[in-house]
């Protein structure tokens, strides 16, 4: 298994794809998923209170306009959404990466596990919730981490000037600057932690998608050899 994670609009999707279409040519079967936090069930709730009280927000993610409107609902709410989130994820995690593993698929996942223990604990913070190092949520994530292990990790990052410019080009949200900054050191301590040092952090500001690419390929090269 193959992870990208990194900042908002660095570029992992693309690179996914590229990768993708680079082991289906080589005929490996190959399976591409995506375990953001926010699916499933927690986005749906995310959608329906968004805009039952976060008024006619559509500039920003539906759980962005609920901390920003609505601070101390979402901090009532976080524990239910913090659960349909485990639930989603664990689900995304069977069907996409996990029954595909033993299928003998190569699995490239956006996000993974880290991702979604890094967002918990960024927004457990904002809602005034404890989550520590061993409560269920993140002993839970963990142990279906280890039942998927990974090859390599990709950290992909960029100044936030290019950021910017790239969330406007593709008519995304902006991100607070709070957030990428949350990525850029939890996230990566935590990706770190994790990889069994089978991380490579990539500044993709003054590289070309194919420049970036061809270094993801030479980093997998050497790990097969």
């Amino acid at each position: 298994m193959i992870a990208f994670v990194g900042t908002v609009g660095s570029g992992k999707s693309t690179q996914m794809r590229l990768l993708a279409s680079d082991l289906r040519r080589r005929r490996v079967k190959v399976r591409v998923s995506y375990l953001k936090t926010g699916h499933i069930f927690a986005y749906f709730l995310e959608v329906i209170l968004a805009r039952m009280f976060a008024g006619k927000r559509r500039d920003v993610y539906p759980i962005r306009a609920l901390l920003e409107e609505k601070p101390r609902f979402f901090s009532r709410i976080f524990r239910l959404w913090l659960a349909l989130d485990v639930i989603s994820v664990a689900l995304k995690f069977l069907f996409s990466i996990y029954l595909p593993l033993k299928l003998g698929y190569i699995i490239l996942v956006e996000e993974y596990i880290p991702a979604s223990i890094s967002d918990y604990i960024y927004l457990s913070k904002i809602a005034r919730f404890t989550l520590r190092a061993q409560s269920f949520v993140i002993t839970f994530l963990l142990k279906l981490m280890r039942l998927g292990d990974f090859t390599q990790i990709f950290f992909l990052d960029a100044e936030n000037s290019v950021l910017k410019c790239r969330w406007k080009r593709r008519g995304g949200f902006d991100e607070r600057n709070d957030y990428l900054d949350m990525q850029r050191a939890l996230l990566l301590s935590i990706s770190r932690r994790l990889s069994s040092n089978k991380l490579l952090y990539i500044d993709v500001s003054k590289q070309t998608v194919e420049e970036t690419h061809q270094l993801i390929k030479k980093q997998l090269m050497s790990e097969v050899e």
